[in-house]
C-alpha cells in the first residue's frame, strides 16, 4: 500500500489561517465531513474540502467525535454532547474527569481518555459513569509524556485501540474493558519500532483494520495491520519539523487526514492503488 499527498487545508480566505492559536484534533463524520477543533470552536467542511459551519464552544475543545446526530466534544473537566448544529444537548461532568483528549465509541458506550489523569473513562451515553478501563493493564496509569492519551474504536470487532507512547506499543481492548493484545516496541533502526521517548502519540483505524499512528522527532506516521504488522509509512516536508500529537482520521474510502499542530494545518493523504504485475 502507498499514500501520496493530495491537498493542504490551511487557509480560508485571504491570509486567515485555519486556526488562530491552536489546532486540537480532528474526526471525520459518516457521511465523510471533516471536523477539526481548535480555538473555541469547531470547524465542519464538506467531503470536498469546502467550509460548512463554524460551531463556538464555550472554553478550549482538545477532540471531538462526530456521528450521524451528534457530535461529542472533549473539554476540560466535562464531556459535551452536540447535535450537528451545534445546540448543546448533554452536559457530563464529574470528579474523575480532567482533560479530554480523545473519545471513541464501542457498542453503547462512550470511552474518553484523560490526559489529566492518564486513564480511560466509560460511561453510557446518558452519561452515567461505569468506571476506568486498562487499569489492570497500566496499574501506574498511561505515561504520556507527550501530555496527550489518544484511542480509537474499531466498530467490526467492537475493541478500543490505545496508543501508550513510553511504553512504545498499542494496545487493544475488547468491549468488557480486558487487554487482548498488544504490540511494538522500542528501536531507532527498523521502521516498525517505535523510537524517541514517547512514541507513537496518535492513532486511527480505517475500517479495512488497517492501523494509523503518528510519532514525533521526526514526525511521521505508520501503517499496521490489525494484528501489528508493519506495512508502511508517511515521512512529508510538509510536517514542520517540531511539530507533535499529530491527530489522525480516515474517511471511509482509506484515504487519511493527518494534523500538523505546529502549522495549524491539516494535510489530506490518498490511498494509491498497487498495480500487480502478471507474470
Amino acid at each position: 500500500m502507498r499514500f501520496t499527498h493530495h491537498k493542504s487545508l490551511t487557509i480560508e480566505q485571504g491570509s486567515r489561517v485555519l486556526f488562530e492559536m491552536r489546532l486540537a484534533g480532528i474526526a471525520v463524520d459518516p457521511d465523510d465531513r471533516l471536523l477539526a477543533v481548535g480555538d473555541d470552536h469547531i470547524k465542519q467542511f464538506s467531503d470536498t474540502g469546502e467550509l460548512e459551519q463554524q460551531i463556538p464552544l464555550p472554553g478550549l475543545g482538545w477532540c471531538v467525535l462526530a456521528e450521524d446526530d451528534a457530535l461529542w466534544v472533549g473539554m476540560d473537566g466535562a464531556l459535551f454532547q452536540l447535535d450537528r448544529e451545534g445546540k448543546r444537548i448533554r452536559t457530563i461532568r464529574n470528579n474523575q474527569l480532567g482533560r479530554i483528549t480523545s473519545i471513541a465509541a464501542v457498542g453503547d458506550h462512550l470511552l474518553l481518555a484523560d490526559a489529566t489523569n492518564r486513564t480511560i473513562h466509560e460511561f453510557t451515553r446518558d452519561g452515567k459513569y461505569l468506571g476506568e478501563v486498562g487499569t489492570k493493564a497500566n496499574t501506574r496509569g498511561y505515561m504520556i509524556p507527550n501530555g496527550l492519551l489518544d484511542l480509537c474504536s474499531e466498530a467490526s470487532t467492537e475493541t478500543l485501540l490505545v496508543a501508550h507512547p513510553q511504553k512504545h506499543r498499542i494496545e487493544r481492548f475488547n468491549d468488557a474493558g480486558e487487554l487482548i493484545d498488544k504490540w511494538g516496541k522500542f528501536g531507532m533502526h527498523s521502521p516498525a519500532d517505535f523510537g524517541g521517548c514517547c512514541n507513537p502519540t496518535n492513532i486511527a483505524v480505517a475500517a479495512d483494520g488497517v492501523i494509523a499512528v503518528s510519532e514525533k522527532a521526526p514526525p511521521r506516521v505508520k501503517f499496521y495491520s490489525s494484528v501489528g504488522e508493519y506495512l508502511t509509512l508517511i515521512e512529508s516536508p510538509l510536517f514542520n519539523p517540531n511539530t507533535a500529537n499529530i491527530d489522525l482520521a480516515f474517511d471511509s474510502t482509506g484515504n487519511l487526514y493527518v494534523s500538523d499542530p505546529a502549522r495549524r494545518a491539516i494535510e489530506l493523504f490518498s490511498l494509491v492503488a498497487e498495480e500487480v504485475a502478471i507474470p
